[in-house]
């Protein structure tokens, strides 16, 4: 007999009669991630509005209740990110916004760094997929003894991402009103501090410690995730 992770019934078989989930469910490693990523794809189902739903009442929970194995009325996360990225970046350009508000290429500009904020803008499934290893690690190293591995901490930072994700496309509606005003680049500060908030809130819901010391944990995550961002960014200015 087997015990389904999600809802606890036993049977026998590959899938549970009651949830329908799958009886193989194994800790997530990376192998998990790089699945989730061709299932992104083409794979888009009815647990979509769910997810998002679920992460703006209880992120951490959900994310804690995914690792558990509690996965089959929840949307896969980096499939989510994918589908939630690509409509950010559908509105983003259909709207004509322009969060960056690139300056003329000057002479002091670098012409790489240019034209790396040029590709940028507006693709966030390239950004988002490239700052979740490096937010990921970030989190890892400060929250080792938590016994999570690297994969499930980049689990946790895609469900955030989601949750982040999501009111960037909400608040596109409002950027579109104000995009030639003197409020565009004040709206655009509020937004990146309830991002922060959002992702603050996800991990204390989260993790297993008092609210003081995620706090302060999330606010090394958040730094140093920062400074390794800005090396590779250097770098690449420099090697290009």
């Amino acid at each position: 007999m087997t015990q389904c992770k999600n809802c606890h019934h036993e049977f026998k078989g590959n899938f549970c009669p009651v949830c329908g989930q799958h009886s193989q469910i194994q800790r997530i490693k990376l192998q998990y991630i790089f699945k989730d990523l061709s299932l992104g794809l083409f794979n888009v189902d009815s647990g979509l509005w769910y997810t998002i739903r679920a992460l703006y009442w209880r992120p951490g929970y959900v994310v804690k209740d995914y690792l558990a194995g509690k996965r089959v009325k929840y949307f896969m996360p980096v499939s989510m990110l994918i589908v939630l990225a690509t409509i950010y970046s559908f509105l983003y350009h259909s709207l004509d916004i322009d969060v960056f508000q690139l300056p003329e290429k000057e002479p002091e500009f670098s012409e790489s760094l240019y034209e790396f904020s040029t590709r940028l803008d507006g693709n966030y499934v390239y950004f988002t997929l490239a700052i979740l290893p490096i937010m990921s690690f970030s989190s890892w190293l400060f929250f080792k003894k938590q016994r999570l591995n690297f994969a499930e901490h980049f689990i946790l930072n895609t469900f955030a991402a989601c949750q982040r994700l999501v009111m960037h496309i909400v608040f596109l509606a409002f950027l579109v009103r104000i995009k030639n005003t003197t409020q565009f680049n004040l709206f655009k500060n509020f937004e990146t501090l309830l991002g922060c908030a959002l992702t603050l809130w996800c991990f204390i819901q989260f993790f297993d410690h008092s609210k003081f010391k995620v706090v302060l944990l999330c606010f090394f995550t958040f730094f140093l995730t920062y400074v390794l961002l800005l090396t590779l960014l250097i770098l690449y200015t420099y090697a290009f």
